[in-house]
């Protein structure tokens, strides 16, 4: 029974990752919800969601090309993000699960609130754009944060890469790139750990590749805010449970 529930939990993640973020605060609560710690369950999230989350990554991998026109931001945004989430990968490693659990709950709180924040940003054309160095650098900060903890990271990227001119729908599409790559640096550091929860994973796995592939076809008719009242809901109750436990 705990397998239909993690699946289902990983096919909604997948779904709203690929249209707005955010995901993995749900399959965060899903795996803590059927006994795994804190720690173990953020590890095992982040494998369980990079097939997906590279599935629409790999459908939007163009959109990168619109930073700058000339396609270099193709290999050079994926390669950033990629040593990032390794980076951050490697300090969740090195937490003790006991230091994890302690400020997981403020990991949350803070996931949710970048969200929202993310959520009332302006119009790209409406703001000063990022020079090109400073979205290098404030992406390779954001992509360290969510190789250790990825519930809030979509919307620092989709709101990082509106500041440098993208619309909504590049934005969004170009999201998808940059947070696939980010995860995927990270599992290649978990996966050798031997800390992952594999059949929870596979069970969360299967789902969210179906919700991916889905979310990345639907991309273009669903708006992300009908989706946003729904996960920050779900994070803050989340945070509330973890400070209670």
């Amino acid at each position: 029974m705990s397998e239909i529930w993690l699946c289902l939990a990983g096919l909604l993640a997948g779904l709203i990752n690929a249209i707005a973020g955010g995901g993995p605060l749900l399959t965060l609560a899903a795996l803590t919800a059927v006994g795994i710690d804190p720690r173990t369950a953020n590890l095992t999230s982040t494998v369980a969601l990079c097939p997906g989350q590279l599935i629409a990554g790999f459908r939007a991998r163009r959109a990168l090309d619109a930073l700058n026109g000339d396609g270099t931001s193709r290999q050079v945004v994926p390669l950033l993000a990629l040593v990032g989430g390794a980076i951050g990968g490697l300090l969740l490693l090195w937490t003790p699960p006991a230091g994890f659990a302690a400020i997981v709950p403020w990991l949350v709180l803070l996931a949710t609130a970048l969200y929202a924040w993310g959520g009332h940003r302006m119009e790209a054309n409406s703001r000063p754009r990022l020079s090109r160095p400073v979205l290098l650098a404030a992406l390779s900060l954001s992509s360290i944060y969510g190789g250790y903890f990825g519930g809030g990271n979509s919307f620092v990227v989709l709101a990082l890469l509106g500041l440098a001119g993208l619309g909504d729908q590049d934005g969004a599409n170009a999201k998808n790139a940059v947070i696939a790559c980010i995860n995927l640096g990270a599992v290649l550091v978990f996966v050798p750990s031997g800390e992952i929860a594999w059949h929870a994973a596979i069970a969360v796995g299967l789902g969210g590749v179906a919700g991916s592939w889905a979310g990345s076809r639907l991309l273009p008719a669903i708006r992300p805010a009908v989706l946003r009242p729904f996960i920050i809901l779900c994070g803050l109750f989340l945070a509330t449970w973890y400070f209670a436990t």
